[in-house]
């Protein structure tokens, strides 16, 4: 029997921890470029483009390893298993990544960066971000179970990445400051990684069963890689998870890649970095804990995606404006803002996928969880990338030179990417879903027939 009952606060930790790897995946998206240009000597446009080449085979590693996850059958399930089986992998990948041979060419050097960034991003963090992302899918089919289980996710996801990026440099220059340091902060970061991922696995619990499990022996049909590109492509609400989380991501991505170049070079403060961070925790941990979810209980996703994509506006704006003026009160303000105004959009971006997995089982009575959740994750690498390439890019054509004054138009242009930019990629994902959004309506539809479908073929 379906189980839409509440879930445990074991339950729920359990899925929000999940995220750790999502955190170590903004601290690598906020400092692996510095540590590469700044430290390591290698040229900003050449990482930038690295960056973006590897999105091309993290997009193809999303859908295959949704597909692995759709076809898994052990006796965890078909997502948990693979948060075992990686955990600890994951986190020596983290620790990896700061290995550069700091003596060697410029050509072994990238192919060292190109090889440890895919095998983090592309096998290992696609792999576990995947099955994590397709538990919520697999736990409850409740809309305010997922949007609690959602709030844990980006309580852990974010609160770990501002923590993360905020400890950064304090743990770096604690540890010495030189590349040994950065080496002994990210071991620091990958074993919290790792800790994550199996905590998740040992808490967390699959309860949901589709139409297909309740017929006969109860054995979901193994679904191929091209049936499953094709009920995805055919449901028109993965089509829009997946744009959607794109541009958030890149919003996110863009002002997190550029803050700590924003800091250092345009602020002439890359502590900075720490405190704001710091800022920002206490109203975002607030907007996540108790407005995200009351806000989809009041109003639903659509108006609360409106609401928090508003404030995010702003926030961008204040910040924008504080970077012409070079005044770090508002830019103090800006951050809050941010922070108070992210739980709406957060929370209800993250219930997305899991409700498009119901939408698609009631188009065509196949649940593809690993698939589905796929949307989210190479939208959020895909987003990723662009952003690292477009950053390394901008300050490569703007004539930055690591560790030296930069002239006005480099300064200009990471303010832009850091507030300006992000703001537009928003506007355009309120008239996204302004104009395709229907779900809070279709969904009772969706769930009533679904479960006439389980009590007749249960007869």
């Amino acid at each position: 029997m379906e189980r839409e009952d509440k879930l445990t606060l074991a339950e729920r930790f359990s899925f929000g921890i999940g995220e750790l790897p999502g955190a170590a995946n903004a601290i690598i998206g906020a400092f692996l470029m510095m540590f590469y240009t700044d430290n390591i000597g290698m040229a900003a446009g050449a990482v930038g483009t690295m960056f973006l080449i590897s999105r091309i085979f993290d997009g193809i590693s999303d859908l295959i390893a949704g597909n692995i996850v759709d076809r898994t059958k052990t006796k965890w399930g078909k997502a948990r298993p693979w948060l075992l089986w990686l955990g600890i992998p994951i986190g020596l990948s983290v620790a990896l990544l700061t290995w550069v041979p700091e003596n060697a060419s410029s050509t072994t050097q990238m192919i060292y960066a190109f090889l440890t960034y895919n095998l983090f991003m592309s096998i290992l963090y696609t792999m576990v971000n995947v099955a994590k992302s397709a538990l919520m899918a697999l736990m409850t089919q409740n809309p305010i179970e997922r949007a609690k289980l959602a709030k844990y996710s980006v309580l852990f996801g974010l609160g770990g990445s501002m923590i993360g990026c905020s400890v950064a440099f304090p743990l770096i220059n604690a540890l010495g400051g030189d590349i040994s340091a950065w080496r002994g902060a990210f071991a620091i970061f990958g074993t919290i990684t790792s800790i994550g991922v199996l905590l998740s696995f040992a808490l967390s619990y699959e309860h949901i069963k589709s139409v297909e499990e309740t017929v006969g022996t109860g054995v979901r049909e193994k679904i191929s890689f091209w049936t499953g590109l094709k009920l995805f492509v055919q449901n028109k609400y993965f089509i829009f998870t997946l744009i959607t989380n794109f541009l958030i991501n890149l919003s996110n991505n863009l002002n997190s890649g550029s803050q700590t170049y924003f800091y250092k070079y345009a602020m002439n403060n890359e502590m900075l970095t720490t405190s704001l961070n710091l800022f920002n925790l206490v109203p975002m941990v607030f907007s996540v804990m108790f407005l995200g979810e009351p806000c989809i209980r009041k109003w639903g996703k659509k108006k609360s995606l409106y609401i928090g994509a508003t404030g995010q506006i702003l926030s961008y704006a204040v910040r924008g404006l504080a970077a012409i003026t070079g005044n770090i009160p508002l830019l103090t303000f800006g951050t809050v803002l941010a922070g108070i105004t992210l739980g709406p959009i957060a929370v209800s971006n993250n219930t997305l996928p899991a409700d498009a997995v119901d939408y698609g089982e009631y188009l065509t009575n196949k649940r593809i969880e690993g698939m589905g959740s796929s949307v989210l994750t190479c939208a959020n690498k895909l987003s990723t990338g662009l952003a690292g390439a477009m950053v390394g890019w901008v300050l490569s054509l703007t004539g930055f030179v690591a560790n030296a004054v930069q002239s006005a138009s480099t300064n200009n242009a990471i303010a832009f990417l850091f507030a300006w930019g992000p703001a537009i990629l928003l506007v355009l994902e309120m008239i996204l879903v302004k104009c395709v959004y229907r779900y809070d309506e279709e969904r009772p539809v969706v769930m009533d027939e679904l479960q006439k479908r389980k009590e007749k073929t249960a007869l």
